[in-house]
């Protein structure tokens, strides 16, 4: 990097530095505890585990069975961000840069980048000799082809796009050979770095049968990635299946979370779709499996009297519930707001985040966008709205307009309990503030697909990762709350969040940042963009057998860096 890059690189460090300093200081023990508590004296970043890995493995080989949750619907992570897609695409497929442990960036396929002494022009270099799983030599027309699809739908590179670059995709990005390829902008920023690494709708690199059809298209067949290891084969219903790459080309660089070397220990890695909860715990009992994904904290004491089983660390997740900006009642002009304001001032967010988790060791009430015992921590705009229970005056809002008895179609994904569980408090609070509702169960892979069109829903809910929670750049990069947002579809009439957007992407100064932060926590309450539920802790477990890099808040549970003991 030359002396601006450095710059540049250094600034966007700033609010990742202060978050890592402030993780570390909430972690520690003794009487200087945070003033926003974790479930059980927890960390705001990971649940205990009992996992202690050693540091490489003493065999390699065998085959790694994971109970997932979820059916997969499609395998193209440029048309879903649903995580049954994330568990494919975290493993074939790879992009340019990721999250590294303590919320900066690494690099995973690139190799380098320079900056333009006027901060116009970033020159990024790709590592030579990556190929893909059929054999084709990674360059960078693959690259430009993978970001000329998201070029307007990952959410960073959007903002990128629309603050600091071109609508016109070939005068913002050109290749300059085989392994350069230039990001050119109206005016500098240190956002590139942000704009090609971990963001809803990534840009996972993929082969021109992929790249080349329209991004509202799921892309047909098998995914051909570059990573550890490669699909092989898929059973609608019941499991898909990856094998080691054998011709992978690692980065050089030090593993850390999502960036550096990853290594494919096991032979073969098997996604089992096991949709009930309890069924995935009692595979996981008895040695059909090796790894569960997800289930309800009731069955946790199983987990914890067995020896031959350890839970996995989690990051906190927060619980969402969306509203469809584009149809009625919450895009009338005159109602919209004050519809949405009333559902979350009348919303039971305890008896919600109980529901969704069994256990209040495991959740708790957070106004913050931003993750709460961290600098970045903010309730402002939530009084009288967030957990507020007053479904009094919400009723009177609901009463008084012209929606009072609409149906509103609630989806209820009952193979995934956070959302299960919501959903039901859901539907009680709508009906008490006087609505009607055509309550939906479903599976998790089919309100996937249905949330996709807007015409099918008025209300679900999903939840979030910690990336989104890190610092001001992840409200930039969180799908739900940028403008015309998939899937909520959000529309900032006012236009004061494209305005707080523009704002935060240009400023580096900590300080602030921090009022910036305040302002759009503001204006997430008064425009009442989501439900925020609170946050809560999933539960995940595996077999003492299976070590490794399992308590990485992005990649702990990916089946790269991980085996067997012997």
């Amino acid at each position: 990097m030359n002396m601006l890059s450095s710059i540049y690189w250094r600034r966007l460090l700033i609010p990742f530095i202060v978050l890592a300093v402030s993780v570390a200081m909430a972690c520690g023990s003794g009487d200087d505890e945070p003033d926003t508590q974790t479930p059980s004296g927890q960390s705001p970043t990971a649940t205990p585990s009992d996992s202690g890995s050693p540091s490489s493995p003493a065999s390699t080989g065998g085959t790694l069975k994971i109970a997932s949750v979820g059916s997969v619907q499609s395998f193209d992570p440029l048309w879903t961000t649903a995580s049954s897609t994330g568990n494919v695409s975290n493993t074939i497929l790879e992009p340019l840069m990721a999250q590294k442990r303590d919320f900066t960036h690494g690099m995973v396929l690139a190799d380098s980048w320079s900056i333009s002494s006027d901060g116009l022009t970033w020159t990024w270099k790709i590592r030579e000799g990556v190929k893909f799983h059929d054999g084709t030599p990674l360059t960078t027309k693959e690259v430009v082809g993978t970001l000329r699809k998201q070029h307007d739908r990952a959410n960073m590179w959007k903002v990128l796009v629309a603050e600091f670059g071109f609508e016109d995709f070939d005068q913002m990005v050109g290749i300059v050979d085989d392994h350069t390829f230039e990001i050119r902008l109206r005016e500098p920023t240190g956002l590139v770095i942000d704009a090609l690494s971990n963001q809803g709708f990534q840009q996972q690199i993929v082969t021109e049968a992929w790249y080349s059809l329209p991004a509202t298209e799921s892309a047909p067949g098998e995914p051909i990635g570059t990573g550890p290891y490669k699909f092989e084969s898929w059973t609608p219903g019941d499991r898909w299946v990856a094998v080691r790459y054998d011709d992978y080309s690692p980065s050089p660089e030090p593993s850390d979370d999502l960036t550096g070397k990853k290594t494919a220990y096991f032979d073969r890695v098997e996604w089992i779709e096991i949709a009930d909860q309890t069924t995935r715990v009692a595979a996981l009992e008895t040695g059909e499996v090796d790894w569960a994904q997800e289930f309800a904290q009731d069955l946790l004491g199983r987990v914890s009297g067995n020896a031959d089983l350890k839970t996995i660390p989690q990051s906190p997740f927060r619980l969402l519930g969306h509203f469809n900006h584009v149809r009625e009642p919450w895009n009338d002009p005159e109602w919209g707001v004050k519809l949405r304001q009333a559902v979350v001032m009348a919303y039971d967010n305890e008896a919600a985040l109980q529901l969704a988790t069994g256990d209040p060791a495991r959740w708790r009430l957070c106004p913050s966008l931003l993750q709460c015992g961290t600098v970045w921590e903010s309730g402002r705009g939530s009084d009288g709205l967030y957990a507020a229970n007053n479904i009094e005056a919400a009723r009177e809002i609901v009463m008084s307009s012209p929606y009072a008895g609409m149906t509103l179609r609630v989806m209820d994904p009952q193979d995934r309990q956070p959302a299960h569980g919501a959903a039901q408090i859901t539907r009680q609070v709508l009906e008490d503030i006087g609505f009607k509702v055509d309550f939906q169960p479903m599976d998790w892979a089919t309100m996937v697909t249905r949330r996709a069109d807007p015409d099918l829903w008025e209300f679900f809910h999903t939840w979030s990762g910690i990336g989104v929670r890190a610092a001001p750049s992840g409200h930039l990069r969180f799908g739900e709350l940028t403008y015309d947002a998939w899937f909520n579809n959000y529309q900032d009439v006012p236009g004061r969040q494209r305005d707080l957007f523009n704002q935060i992407a240009r400023e580096s100064d900590q300080g602030r940042l921090i009022e910036l932060n305040h302002q759009m926590q503001e204006y997430f309450y008064e425009d009442a963009i989501f439900l925020q539920v609170g946050e809560f802790f999933s539960n995940w477990a595996s077999n003492v057998r299976v070590l490794g890099d399992l308590d990485s808040p992005g990649a702990g549970q990916d089946p790269f860096n991980k085996w067997f003991a012997e």
